[in-house]
C-alpha cells in the first residue's frame, strides 16, 4: 500500500531527527511486516540525538524481527523503547521528557500504538479525526511529568485515503489544535509537502519532530464521471478529464494545506477542548478553484450531494483554466498583414542638408521599446516543439535520477553485505581456533555491517540468512543459555508496585516493594512451584508507629540467622530513609525497631548486611561502612581501614561472604577484604552491562558472582575469583526478563528467582 510522507523537521547531516520511516523491498521477508513509522521526541535530555537514534534502531530491529500478530509487534516494538527510556530514567534523575510513537501498515491494516509525552491525529473510515493519546487534549498539569505507560493499542482498517499528523507534544504549543485537525482532514497524497512546510512557517521551528503521512488504498475510490460541459465552456468537452486525487500530479487551483493551516491561523484564537476526539461526519472535498470558505468548526456536516456540485462546478473551472493556458501558448494562425510603418516616418521627406547643431546638454530620452512581431508559421512550431519536448523530458530525466539513485544505494547495500559475510567468515575461522575475543570482535563488525546494509533495503533474505548465522554463532561466542522456564510467574504485581529487592529464606520469601513502600511476606506451597497465597502479608509498611517510631521510605532489607548465647531467633532487618532499623520476627515478636547507641549517628545510611552474627551499615555521607559485633548496637567500628580511598556516591549494592562487595550505579564491582581493596575487575571479553541492578555472590570459596543487566535483559555469571567471564542466562522467547530488578539464588534447591518490574519467575539454574 502506497504512502506519502513529510517531515516536520528539517534533515540534519542526511537524517531525519526523531523520525524513521521504513518501507521493505516487495521482495524481502520484511515486508511481510509491512511498513514502519516510528517517532521517538526527547526534551531536556543532555544526550537526546544518541539516545533517540539507539531507541529508533532498537525499535525498527523489534519490529522487523518480533514473531506474532501485528498488534502483539507493535506492542512490543514500544515496549522495548519503554524499557530503555526506563533505564534511562533510573541512570538520570534530572527531569526531561520522552514520547514515542509507532505505526504500523500491514496489508489494509493499520495499528497505532506510543507512550509519554507525544499526539497523533489520525482520520478513521467512518470520516472522523481520532486524538492519540485520547486525553492529549484534556487540560493538563505543567509541573506533572508524563507518564512512561503504553497508550491503549489503536487498529483501524485502511478502505480509503488515511491521514496522521503526528508529533511531540511541543506541536500543540506552537499549532493551535484547529490547525493540526484541519491539516489531518484536508491533506491528501498532493499536498502533505505543502501542509508540512505550512505547519513549520506558522510554527516558527523546524527541529521540532514530527510527521505528516497520508496511506493511499490499493483500490482508490472512483471518480465522479464528469459534468457535461456549460454553455460558456464549449470546448471542454475536446479535453481529458482532471486527475484524480492518487494521480502524481495536482491541479494548480488545488489549495495547499500550508493555505488551509493559514485560513484557520487568521481566525480567533481556539482554546484547547478538552474533549477526547475531535469528529466529522464527512470530509469535506479536498480540490477547489479558491480555498475554501471554513466554517468557525472545523467538524461542520457535508452532505454527498453538495460535494458532488462542488467538484463538478471545480472541474469545470479547472477545464477553463487549461483551456485558456493552452490557447495563451499557441500562436494564432492566421496571416497577418505587415505591420504599418510609424507615422513620423510616413512623413518624413527626402534627406536634404541641414546645417549642423551644436551637440545638447541634454540627452534625449531613449523611444519607447517595441517588442518584436509574435512568431508565426515554423518558427512557432519549434518553439513549440521544444517546449513540449522538455515538459515531457523533465519526467523522465526525474525517473533516470531517482533509478540511479536507487540503484547506487543498493550497490552500497550489496557491498556491506559483502563486507558483512566476510568478516563472519572471519569469526567462524576464530570460533574454530578457539580464539573467542577475536571471534566476538569479528562478530561485532559483521553484525554492524549488516544493519547498515538493511537500513537502506530492509531486511532481504540474504541479509535475513546471515543475520541467523551470526546470531547463532553470537550465542556460542558469548556462551548464552536460554531459561525456558520462564512462561509462568509465581507472582505478578499491579501497576502502582514497584518491585526492588526478593529475600529468600527456607519457604518464605520477602519483598521489598518501594512503590508502596513496604514489604510483604509470601510463602512457598510444599511443592515449591508456587505460593500458598498470591496476596501475602505486610510486615512493614511505611508510617507505621513501631514502638514510637514512625517508619519512613523503605530502601534496603537483610537476614539475620539466629546468633547462639545472643538471639536464638531470625530476623528480617528492615532500612528506612530515615536512618532507622527494624527488626520483624514471623513466629514471636512481629515488628520493633533495633536500638542503637547515643553515640550513633549516621549521616545517610543507603545499604545494610548481615554476615557471621555481624550487623554492617554503608554510610553514603560519612564515606565509611559501621560495623557491630554479635548482640552490641552501641559500639560502632569502621571497616574502612584510615589510608584505603573509598567513594560510596552512586551505591546500588553490598554483599558479603567475607570480603565486602560493592556494585555501583555505573556497573563497577569493586572488592574489599579487612578493610583494603582487592585488585579485581570483571572481565570485557562480553559486552559489560550499562547499568546493572543488582549483584548476588555466592558464599562457596570458589563460586560465582552474578550480574543482573536490565537493559539489555539478562544476567551474566563471573567467576568471583579473577572476574572471569563465564555465561549468561537470556529467556528463550519473547520478553520475560523485560526492567528486570533482583535476583536470589538458593543453592539448597538449585534454584534462582528472578524478580522484574511485573512478575516474579523461578527457574532452576542451568549449571
Amino acid at each position: 500500500m502506497p504512502i506519502h510522507i513529510a517531515y516536520l523537521v528539517e534533515e540534519v547531516e542526511n537524517r531525519t531527527p526523531g523520525v524513521r520511516i521504513v518501507v521493505p523491498m516487495d521482495d524481502t521477508p520484511q515486508a511481510q511486516r509491512g511498513n514502519l513509522c516510528a517517532l521517538v521526541d526527547l526534551q531536556g535530555h543532555p544526550s537526546a540525538g544518541s539516545l533517540t537514534e539507539r531507541i529508533l534502531s532498537a525499535m525498527q530491529r523489534t519490529y522487523y524481527s518480533e514473531r506474532g500478530t501485528q498488534s502483539e509487534v507493535i506492542t512490543q516494538t514500544v515496549r522495548r523503547a519503554q524499557s530503555i527510556l526506563a533505564a534511562e530514567a533510573q541512570q538520570l534523575p534530572t527531569p526531561w521528557q520522552a514520547g514515542v510513537i509507532c505505526v504500523g501498515i500491514m496489508a489494509d491494516r493499520l495499528a497505532l500504538a506510543g507512550l509519554g509525552n507525544a499526539f497523533a491525529f489520525l482520520t478513521d473510515e467512518d470520516g472522523s479525526i481520532g486524538v492519540f493519546p485520547q486525553d492529549r487534549l484534556a487540560p493538563q498539569d505543567p509541573l506533572s511529568a508524563p507518564s512512561l505507560e503504553l497508550w491503549p493499542l489503536h487498529r483501524q482498517r485502511v478502505s480509503s485515503p488515511t491521514a496522521m499528523v503526528a508529533g511531540s507534544a511541543e506541536w500543540l504549543e506552537l499549532v493551535s489544535i484547529r490547525t493540526l485537525a484541519a491539516t489531518t482532514a484536508y491533506v491528501d497524497a498532493g499536498s502533505c509537502i505543502d501542509a508540512a512546510e505550512g505547519l513549520r512557517i506558522q510554527a516558527g521551528r523546524s527541529d521540532v519532530p514530527g510527521v505528516v503521512l497520508i496511506v493511499d488504498p490499493e483500490n482508490p475510490a472512483p471518480e465522479p464521471p464528469p459534468s457535461p460541459p456549460t454553455s460558456d465552456s464549449p470546448a471542454s468537452s475536446a479535453l481529458p478529464p482532471l486527475a484524480s486525487a492518487s494521480s502524481p500530479g495536482r491541479p494548480k487551483d488545488f489549495p495547499a494545506a500550508s493555505k488551509v493551516s493559514a485560513a484557520l491561523a487568521g481566525s480567533a484564537q481556539a482554546t484547547r477542548p478538552a474533549a477526547h476526539t475531535a469528529t466529522k461526519t464527512d470530509r469535506p472535498p479536498k480540490r477547489h478553484s479558491s480555498p475554501p470558505d471554513w466554517p468557525p468548526s472545523i467538524l461542520q456536516q457535508h452532505g454527498w450531494q453538495n460535494r458532488a456540485k462542488e467538484l463538478a462546478a471545480t472541474a469545470q473551472v479547472g477545464i477553463r483554466r487549461t483551456r485558456d493556458l493552452l490557447a495563451s501558448m499557441l500562436p494564432d494562425r492566421r496571416e497577418e498583414p505587415p505591420a504599418a510603418l510609424s507615422p513620423r516616418l510616413e512623413s518624413s521627406s527626402p534627406a536634404q542638408p541641414r546645417t549642423p547643431l551644436p551637440p545638447p546638454k541634454v540627452q534625449p530620452a531613449a523611444a519607447p521599446f517595441l517588442p518584436p512581431a509574435p512568431a508565426t508559421g515554423s518558427r512557432a512550431r519549434i518553439v513549440i516543439a521544444s517546449a513540449v519536448i522538455l515538459l515531457l523530458l523533465i519526467p523522465t530525466v526525474v525517473a533516470a535520477l531517482s533509478w540511479r539513485q536507487g540503484a547506487e544505494r543498493r550497490a552500497e547495500a550489496d557491498v556491506l553485505l559483502s563486507m558483512a559475510e566476510a568478516r563472519h567468515t572471519t569469526a567462524s575461522q576464530n570460533l574454530d581456533q578457539g580464539d573467542l575475543a577475536a571471534a566476538r570482535s569479528t562478530l561485532t563488525e559483521a553484525n554492524t555491517f549488516l544493519l547498515n546494509a538493511e537500513e537502506i533495503t530492509g531486511r532481504t533474505q540474504r541479509s535475513e540468512a546471515l543475520f541467523r548465522l551470526i546470531e547463532h554463532d553470537r550465542q556460542e561466542v558469548e556462551r548464552i543459555t536460554a531459561l525456558y522456564g520462564l512462561t509462568l510467574p509465581l507472582l505478578t504485581f499491579e501497576p502502582d508496585q514497584i518491585p526492588a529487592q526478593l529475600m529468600v529464606v527456607g519457604q518464605d520469601l520477602f519483598l521489598l516493594d518501594t512503590g508502596r513502600s513496604e514489604v510483604v511476606a509470601y510463602r512457598l506451597a510444599p511443592d515449591n512451584e508456587s505460593l500458598e497465597s498470591p496476596e501475602g502479608q505486610v510486615v512493614l509498611r511505611k508510617g507505621e508507629d513501631v514502638d514510637g517510631a514512625t517508619v519512613g521510605t523503605l530502601i534496603d532489607f537483610a537476614w539475620q540467622p539466629p546468633t547462639p548465647g545472643y538471639d536464638d531467633k531470625s530476623s528480617l532487618l528492615v532500612l528506612d530513609d530515615t536512618n532507622q532499623i527494624f527488626r520483624y520476627n514471623q513466629q514471636v515478636d512481629g515488628a520493633s525497631a533495633l536500638l542503637f547507641g547515643d553515640n550513633v549517628r549516621w549521616g545517610k545510611a543507603t545499604q545494610i548486611e548481615a554476615f557471621l552474627g555481624r550487623l554492617y551499615v554503608a554510610d553514603e555521607e560519612a564515606n565509611q561502612i559501621f560495623r557491630f559485633e554479635i548482640g552490641r548496637y552501641d559500639q560502632p567500628a569502621p571497616w574502612f581501614q584510615p589510608t584505603t580511598q573509598v567513594a560510596l556516591d552512586g551505591l546500588t549494592r553490598m554483599r558479603i561472604d567475607g570480603d565486602i562487595w560493592l556494585l555501583y550505579n555505573d556497573s563497577k564491582v569493586v572488592r574489599y577484604r579487612t578493610g583494603e581493596q582487592l585488585p579485581f575487575g570483571l572481565s570485557n571479553s562480553v559486552t559489560l552491562p550499562a547499568q546493572a541492578t543488582d549483584l548476588w555472590v555466592d558464599p562457596e570459596g570458589d563460586g560465582a558472582i552474578y550480574l543482573v543487566d536490565r537493559p539489555s535483559e539478562r544476567i551474566l555469571v563471573f567467576n568471583k575469583q579473577d572476574g572471569s567471564y563465564l555465561e549468561q542466562f537470556q529467556a528463550a522467547e519473547g520478553t520475560p526478563l523485560q526492567n528486570v530488578q533482583s535476583l536470589f539464588i538458593d543453592r539448597t534447591h538449585n534454584t534462582q528467582f528472578i524478580l522484574t518490574a511485573g512478575a516474579l519467575y523461578q527457574e532452576s539454574l542451568p549449571r
